[in-house]
């Protein structure tokens, strides 16, 4: 698992819809050395282990059903991912925007058009702000109720038992209390647990799922199946 505490070039999520904006931006960031991955809905950010990036910039409008603000909200209200700081970059002007989004936690709001100097300089203050933090400041555990995933030592407990999980079982669990509340279909599941891996039988997220299921003891009913929806942890 990628440490935060070790980053030597800073990583940069960028969700965006407006490859105009996407190109620009990618083209600047790569020429001043960081890392940029572009994805252009919140949807697919939400898959992504955000909590190993050091920024996200992100439109408030965004194709999809979730939106730029929503997108913060479930950063911010994720204990492994709350740490890291969001810039919005947006054509909306209104001052009620400005302070939903400021009061959400965004660490900045930048109105297009813009200088991209400016821009610039808003990214480098606010990475240099956050890299002032101590790292120790954001613990990597994903915590819902009485249980506790610690992402670096992949230890689970569960009202303070320890819980054993096979290495794809934690991948698993990882991945669906990432994105409480969204179902994945099996194909998806397949290619963010098995990566450039051909798995042939897709019933092998059956069986994962049904060994991980009886491990989560009483959450074992927040592990749902909907039937041509796919797989997902619920909240309810």
């Amino acid at each position: 698992m990628y440490n935060s505490s070790a980053i030597t070039t800073p990583r940069i999520l960028l969700v965006s819809g407006d490859d105009s904006l996407n190109a620009m931006l990618l083209d600047n960031l790569n020429a001043e050395g960081y890392e940029v991955q572009t994805v252009t809905t919140a949807e697919d950010a939400l898959m992504l282990p955000l909590d190993e990036f050091n920024l996200i910039i992100s439109e408030i409008d965004l194709p999809g059903e979730i939106d730029g603000f929503e997108l913060l909200d479930r950063v911010k209200e994720d204990r492994l991912t709350a740490g890291v700081p969001l810039i919005f970059c947006t054509s909306r002007e209104s001052e009620n925007d400005l302070i939903k989004g400021l009061n959400s936690g965004a660490d900045d709001f930048v109105t297009r058009p813009f200088s991209l100097r400016e821009m610039m300089a808003r990214i480098r203050s606010v990475l240099r702000r956050h890299r002032n933090m101590s790292p120790t400041a954001n613990t990597r555990i994903i915590e819902f109720r009485t249980l506790l995933l610690n992402v670096d030592s992949h230890g689970l407990l569960i009202d303070g038992e320890a819980v054993s999980l096979s290495p794809t079982e934690f991948s698993l669990l990882t991945m669906l209390l990432r994105s409480r509340n969204k179902l994945f279909r099996r194909e998806e599941i397949i290619a963010a647990i098995w990566p450039g891996e051909a798995v042939d039988n897709p019933r092998l997220v059956d069986v994962n799922i049904s060994r991980l299921r009886k491990k989560l003891a009483s959450y074992s009913k927040n592990l749902v199946n909907k039937s041509g929806l796919g797989y997902g942890f619920m909240d309810k």
